[in-house]
């Protein structure tokens, strides 16, 4: 199975290998290189990178191979040449490692453009560096990782010229069928304790009001699209792998064609750059010594007459003999430096823990 895989990547072709949650696992590839995109309308699965500030094209890849997994991954081999690979797509990106104190200077310079920029929360991530195990077998860590994670989106990503991803996303950012979408305010970390009823776990003032900076953008958000909220569920604790989050669903009625422009007013939204949009925007990039690319943009399939989109958190880039994993959290007021360090090194532990990946 993985030298199929391989076959694929050896002839640059491009691929989604996914499996959403309470789904069967799917392949999707295209026989033709791929092409900057940005209509959210168009038939495929869709990978989209966090900003249009970094100049970053918008995939889609569309489903020329189109499979239902549902006997281990039984990928068709391609019978077709290797693809040409424009020299557009071949983005050179900062992939930059800091320590803890060059990361505590950072958080004190968020905590400084708060109080002259009049700015509620800003995301701060960071990149930690993995060499991947000489038998590192793709295939086979995305079904650990499946396996390890039921209720997340999980998904392998071949961009030819652009990298090789990998991620198990815990966060829907938006799902449409038959008029109806459905949104998710999701945000504040917690690790969960062995034997642990996350229904009766205790939240921080700053994790609740970070969660209430989300709730409140979403609603705005609705407001100003004139959409309406046909249900809101009440704030709840969800868990992803060994973390807990602050949950909160909403049920809209909308059209297809008011789709793209909400989708583009919602996204990025406050749980992965911040509040308001475009001064968390200034400080994430005069601040972050990396591109983000994709992480914390969003990904998923656009069919027929259905949307199934989720936020790309939890996720790596992959390399010939390492990886890059992206870890980030929400800076406010009342942030503590050490704290969301480790908030960061749990997050990071989705991937890690799968196998036994040796930090750099």
């Amino acid at each position: 199975m993985e030298k199929t895989v391989n076959t694929y990547l050896e002839k640059n072709i491009p691929f989604a290998l996914f499996r959403a949650p309470n789904q069967i696992a799917r392949f999707i590839a295209q026989t033709s290189a791929l092409q900057a995109e940005n209509n959210i309308e168009e038939s495929g699965f869709h990978f989209a990178p966090f900003s249009e500030r970094e100049n970053i094209p918008h995939f889609v890849i569309k489903d020329d191979v189109n499979v239902l997994l549902n006997d281990g991954y039984l990928i068709p081999d391609p019978t077709i040449s290797k693809l040409d690979v424009p020299s557009f797509l071949n983005i050179k990106s900062r992939v930059n490692i800091v320590d803890f104190q060059v990361y505590q200077n950072h958080i004190l310079s968020y905590l400084d453009f708060f109080k002259n920029n009049d700015t509620q929360k800003a995301i701060y991530s960071r990149i930690k560096k993995t060499i991947l195990p000489e038998d590192f077998d793709l295939i086979s860590f995305f079904g650990k990782v499946e396996k390890a994670y039921p209720r997340a989106m999980v998904y392998v990503v071949n961009l030819p010229g652009s990298g090789l991803w990998l991620g198990a996303s815990p966060e829907k950012l938006l799902t449409y069928k038959n008029g109806i979408a459905e949104t998710v305010a999701l945000a504040g970390t917690q690790k969960i304790l062995t034997n642990k009823n996350v229904e009766n776990l205790t939240w921080g003032k700053k994790e609740i009001e970070e969660h209430g900076m989300v709730v409140d953008y979403i609603f705005d958000k609705i407001k100003n699209n004139n959409l309406e909220i046909l249900n809101r569920s009440k704030t709840y604790t969800s868990q992803a792998g060994v973390m807990a989050h602050l949950k909160q669903k909403f049920e809209i009625k909308i059209t297809k064609s008011d789709l793209p422009k909400f989708i583009r007013d919602l996204h990025p939204t406050p749980a992965v750059c911040g509040l308001p949009k475009e001064k968390s925007l200034d400080i994430i990039y005069k601040t972050e010594p990396y591109d983000r690319e994709y992480y914390a943009g969003y990904l998923g399939m656009v069919e027929n007459d259905s949307v199934d989109f989720y936020v790309n958190l939890r996720c790596m880039k992959i390399y010939e003999n390492a990886a890059a994993l992206f870890v980030g959290g929400g800076i406010t007021a009342n942030s503590d430096a050490k704290k969301e360090w480790q908030e960061t090194e749990l997050k990071a532990k989705t991937l890690l823990n799968i196998l036994d990946l040796i930090e750099v």
